[in-house]
């Protein structure tokens, strides 16, 4: 079983942007993986949930509505949000998820639509994320239209994890990342290009300690992450005792995840 986050959070500020990343379209159908695994998922979501208590440290007591979000999953950062707003919208790709969602947070209106296709109600006062972003197939065409679906003076706040992340799986084993991990840099980039101005934003590290390198990876394949099927068995039975051999302490073995929080207005 996995242990807490037990190293504290480290904050740093993020910085100016620097040139866009390319894209690489996500390996897997994620609806269909989250769709899999949307009744365990909150019990192998430590992280996200975290993560999501941590941005909403940045939510105003009172929302404008209508208000959007957008990867709600099971309601992780919807719960955060819906007794600030008199009408949220909560939408996933994923079926499932949006049942248990549903179940859990009436309060919500939801139903299944993709985050790079959002509803085009061209009304919503603010747009959420948490969790979500870093799995987009092309970031710049989903922001631009999620700029498409608001009112002028919007704003989106939204959480994501950036480069760093699992970075001693990924050391390992870079063929194993699904997608191109970008920094806070490169994403302020992308924001912009889109037509959203940020006006703040953040990122924060934790990490968590796993009695072994197995448990780690299953922890984050049952959060809905898989890995890529051009990753053979063999392949990640090596990558693992790399990973074990070079990282291993005292407290077990680590993973390092990391977060951004990014508040940002449609210009």
């Amino acid at each position: 079983m996995a242990g807490p986050s037990n190293d504290g959070p480290v904050f740093f500020p993020c910085h100016a942007p620097t040139a866009l990343a390319q894209s690489r379209p996500v390996t897997s159908t994620l609806s269909h993986q989250f769709d899999r695994r949307a009744a365990h998922y909150d019990a192998h979501a430590p992280v996200q949930r975290e993560m999501a208590a941590w941005l909403a440290e940045w939510l105003p007591p009172k929302i404008d509505s209508p208000a959007l979000e957008l990867g709600a999953g099971t309601g992780l950062f919807t719960r955060q949000l819906v007794g600030r707003t008199e009408k949220l919208v909560a939408t996933d790709a994923s079926p499932r998820m949006i049942e248990i969602g549903k179940a859990n947070l009436p309060q919500a209106e939801w139903f299944v639509a993709d985050a790079s296709n959002p509803p085009a109600n061209q009304a919503y006062r603010w747009i959420f994320s948490s969790s979500l972003v870093q799995w987009l197939p092309d970031p710049l065409a989903a922001f631009r239209a999620w700029h498409q679906s608001c009112a002028p003076g919007a704003r989106m706040l939204g959480g994501w994890f950036v480069r760093g992340t699992m970075r001693e799986f990924f050391d390992v084993c870079p063929e194993a990342a699904p997608f191109v991990w970008r920094d806070a840099r490169e994403w302020t980039d992308v924001l912009r290009a889109a037509g959203w101005h940020p006006v703040r934003e953040e990122q924060v590290e934790v990490r968590r300690f796993h009695t072994e390198t197995s448990s780690m990876l299953r922890e984050v394949h049952n959060a809905g992450a898989v890995v890529p099927r051009r990753l053979s068995a063999a392949r990640l039975r090596s990558a693992l005792r790399d990973y074990d051999r070079g990282h291993r302490a005292d407290r077990g073995v680590p993973s390092t995840f990391v977060f951004l929080r990014v508040e940002a207005v449609r210009s």
